[in-house]
């Protein structure tokens, strides 16, 4: 069961994480009433801007075939057996979970596929950035009993009511159908919304979702986009007749923030970053902020709510504050903590 050190790298160099795209293929399959195609699971798991692990770069076609069949080889080892099933009208393949070789009633799995299981999925099952995780729940007790204690026990009131609006939240986004929600921002005053959502990521373990405003002509307001907490959405109910398409050029990186963006306060700040950090800044931020050189590496100017929690990244990613004075006097103090204890 090792992994060698270069694909070990590879996967690393990729930001690909493989166990969030399977459990979203498993639930998906497991979930399904009738033959998927292949076009299909590629948008809804491939190239979905709502799964995170993706990032920026769309897979082509041909490329997202392979993955998926790497990925249906990698859920018959723990009991899920998905087959062809014929063709759609436009010549894609249909896929289906065959129901009477899954392990879909509860069946033990082995010691063995039970401990792979374990380590690719139970961590995702309290990880709130991951959107499915009760699906993923539901879905392990079908596959193994070890699970129905778990899932059980887990699902207290709070979460079902947390899964009840992300479930509609979720399939909103897949089925692209229009949004009412309730609301509650920071002032706490709720208000009710009409939104589309796009797409979801997480920050410290917070889930939120970008949503376009829907106009009373049922269009999505242009420039409209803003972010929502879903554990502040209190209620969500589908529009089922309005339905949207994504805005052209839409990135869900544009609305992540970094730890040190979350506040109200903009203060601009710049860092020197070493020419061989370049690569590696501009990944961890999602390309957020300004680069441009300057002697002994490149400046990047960025807007922060936090200087404490800017310096922290700084030391955390090796580069060293230039402006303003408060952000340069914090990183000195966390440096003089480490070194003095």
């Amino acid at each position: 069961m090792g992994v060698s050190r270069q694909k070990a790298g590879q996967a690393a160099s990729s930001g690909e994480r493989p166990e969030f795209r399977r459990a979203h293929l498993a639930t998906l399959f497991l979930q399904a009433t009738r033959p998927l195609s292949t076009a299909d699971i590629v948008d809804q798991v491939y190239n979905n801007p709502a799964n995170l692990e993706l990032g920026r770069a769309e897979l082509s076609l041909d490329s997202a075939r392979k993955a998926l069949k790497r990925d249906i080889d990698a859920l018959k080892a723990t009991g899920i057996v998905v087959e062809a099933v014929g063709k759609s009208d436009d010549g894609q393949s249909l896929w289906q979970v065959d129901r009477e070789l899954s392990f879909t009633q509860g069946v033990a799995l082995s010691e063995e596929d039970a401990i792979f299981l374990d380590i690719a999925c139970l961590p995702l099952l309290d990880d709130p950035g991951f959107p499915e995780r009760d699906e993923l729940r539901l879905a392990l007790a079908k596959i193994d009993r070890v699970f129905d204690a778990a899932a059980t026990d887990s699902l207290t009131a709070s979460a079902r009511r947390d899964s009840d609006v992300l479930s509609t939240v979720r399939d909103a986004l897949l089925t692209r159908t229009v949004l009412d929600i309730a609301y509650t921002p920071r002032d706490g005053k709720l208000r009710q919304r009409r939104v589309a959502p796009l797409a979801f990521f997480d920050l410290r373990s917070v889930l939120y979702v970008v949503c376009a405003i829907v106009g009373d002509d049922g269009e999505l307001v242009p420039q409209s986009e803003r972010t929502f907490r879903i554990d502040r959405i209190s209620s969500a109910r589908k529009a089922e007749r309005l339905h949207y398409d994504m805005p052209a050029g839409f990135d869900v990186n544009d609305f992540r923030k970094l730890p040190f963006q979350i506040g109200d306060d903009e203060l601009s700040c710049s860092f020197l970053v070493p020419d061989d950090l370049a690569g590696a800044v501009s990944a961890a931020s999602y390309g957020k902020g300004t680069l441009s050189p300057a002697e002994g590496g490149m400046v990047w100017t960025i807007d922060a709510a936090s200087v404490d929690d800017a310096a922290a990244w700084a030391i955390a990613y090796g580069i060293r504050p230039l402006e303003p004075k408060a952000l340069v006097d914090a990183w000195r103090a966390r440096l003089e903590e480490v070194l003095h204890g």
